[in-house]
């Protein structure tokens, strides 16, 4: 990418027919999950996160170009996801209290949190409640787009494109507490805290590509080349057949 900036030449988008042109791009990605989120992460809305890539343009006609283009980018959510393991509390309907692993889709996690507590320093034993703050996928996307011009220096793009996520992550927040009971009904050896951490939740995505059609709009101006493009996704990216997550993504450049 330094090189394409110090060499203007290599990254002129006004050369003309037969030439080929060498864009590294810089920019922001807004992405989210559509369909079924709320079963795997809960409530969910958008994250804003950088992205870097190139593309190689071949320039057809004076006013139209094929595009290859390859990048780096990381999609994901923000999530409103719950969970509460190892107790029953009051809050949570009869016929799920015994279960292990709930999903408390659009609950208060302190409110849950307060009601556990209160379970266990009056019959003692251990819990925990778990909200996940944002899902990550570290991703490459790689495709092939045609270029038209519509007006002088602005061009509509559009084409197909394959996304592999590398690396899958949750980022969790947990909150838990213990007491045991004395004879005397008195709260012995109370324990509670906060813990954060990271887990991988790559069994939750499918391990094969994700396609989508690029939809986008540049505009040339001299070396530089400002692109805005929604990528419109037309496979599932996890793994459950019977549920419907899509990734949702935007992104400036």
């Amino acid at each position: 990418m330094a090189v394409a900036f110090l060499c203007p030449k290599v990254a002129n988008a006004q050369d003309g027919k037969g030439s080929i042109n060498f864009v590294p791009y810089v920019g922001v990605n807004y992405s989210d999950f559509s369909g079924d989120a709320g079963y795997f992460f809960g409530k969910t809305s958008g994250k804003v996160n950088l992205m870097a890539g190139a593309r190689f343009e071949f320039k057809i006609t004076s006013n139209s170009a094929v595009i290859a283009d390859l990048n780096y980018r990381r999609l994901g959510t923000t999530s409103e996801m719950f969970l509460m393991s190892g107790r029953s509390i009051p809050s949570i309907p009869s016929n799920l209290s015994e279960s292990v692993g709930i999903i408390l889709d659009r609950s208060n996690p302190v409110g849950i949190f307060e009601d556990l507590e209160k379970d266990i320093y009056l019959n003692g034993g251990s819990g925990a409640v778990a909200s996940s703050t944002k899902v990550t996928l570290d991703c490459v996307t790689f495709g092939a787009q045609f270029k038209k011009g519509i007006v002088a220096g602005l061009s509509a793009r559009a084409g197909d494109e394959g996304t592999f996520s590398v690396a899958e992550k949750m980022h969790t927040h947990t909150m838990y507490c213990s007491a045991d009971i004395d004879d005397k009904g008195n709260v012995i050896n109370k324990s509670e805290g906060d813990s954060y951490g990271k887990e991988d939740v790559g069994d939750i995505f499918s391990d094969h590509l994700n396609l989508a059609i690029p939809l986008g709009l540049t505009y040339d101006y001299k070396n530089f080349s400002f692109n805005a493009t929604y990528h419109l996704p037309l496979t599932k990216c996890a793994e459950q057949d019977e549920y419907s997550l899509r990734n949702q993504a935007f992104d400036l450049t």
